[in-house]
């Protein structure tokens, strides 16, 4: 199971029962019990490179009969909205592709199909899995945190940039009709579908993905290219300091869009506990 940042795998830690803790260099893995299954629960990182390194090592070390990715993402849809759940049945890399001066052209990326190296732009995500998935949403029950969660299935894009353009949202969702846009699914996706592993991606709604909800994070962000001095340390505050006197919507946006996070976390969590549930005994994740 791949998280990404600790708000997401927070409300997943608190169901589950914890066996076992390691914490590697580029991401922390915990060996759980939940919903009557063994699980192997991985904090991965933010982004594409991360996830898969991820997703590979659990996959070489642990050995699970699925994946299943868990989280929170942007909404590229009016009909979803914040706090709903998306179960992804298609996953694609949107920034995968050729740009051709103003134009961008999707490619998907490189993978071995029919005993070549051939192009994919979307990963398929394992058809029972979806259905049980489909099952599992139609009978949660609502959390009293806010709007009741309607469940949406389709296709989730994947990418390494973190959306807040109403021009990027709508060219995805008129490209591939996608529901929501994060930035590791497809990359696990194409990391199982090479070792064989089947997988779903749960994925609850934090934001809108569009310019209202935009803050710019590299304002904010920690970087190691500034070290770990002294004057590192005030070069990142100063352009924090920067940012936020330039633009003091920030502190609001940033609140709502930890809030939405939080929310989408949990249900997102919420629902996977019931997949599990609906599992056989015998499935490893």
């Amino acid at each position: 199971m791949i998280f990404a940042v600790s708000n997401e795998v927070g409300p997943v830690l608190k169901r589950a029962a914890i066996l076992s803790t390691e914490h590697a260099r580029e991401w922390s893995i915990w060996r759980a019990r939940w919903a009557g299954h063994d699980t192997v629960i991985v904090g991965s990182g933010v982004g594409k490179v991360n996830a898969a390194m991820a997703a590979q090592a659990a996959i070489e070390r642990h050995h699970p009969r699925m994946l299943i990715v868990c989280g929170s993402a942007g909404s590229l849809s009016d009909q979803v909205l914040p706090g709903d759940l998306v179960i992804g049945e298609r996953a694609i890399q949107h920034d995968a592709g050729i740009s051709l001066g103003r134009r961008f052209v999707h490619t998907g990326v490189n993978v071995r199909g029919g005993g070549r190296r051939m192009m994919q732009r979307a990963f398929c995500a394992d058809a029972a899995l979806v259905d049980l998935a489909r099952r599992a949403g139609a009978e949660l029950r609502h959390d009293g945190n806010g709007r009741p969660a309607q469940v949406h299935v389709g296709a989730v894009a994947t990418g390494d940039q973190v959306i807040f353009s109403e021009e990027r949202k709508q060219w995805m969702r008129e490209t591939w009709d996608a529901l929501a846009v994060e930035m590791e699914s497809a990359a696990v996706a194409q990391v199982a579908q090479a070792n064989g592993v089947p997988w779903l991606v749960v994925r609850g709604i934090s934001d809108t993905a569009d310019g209202e909800a935009g803050i710019n994070l590299s304002r904010l962000s920690e970087y190691v290219e500034d070290g770990e001095s002294w004057p590192g340390w005030l070069r990142g505050q100063g352009r924090r300091l920067t940012y936020l006197l330039r633009h003091p919507e920030t502190p609001g946006k940033l609140t709502r869009l930890v809030r939405g996070v939080r929310l989408a976390a949990e249900r997102a969590a919420a629902l996977t506990g019931a997949v599990l549930s609906e599992l056989d005994e015998t499935d490893r994740l």
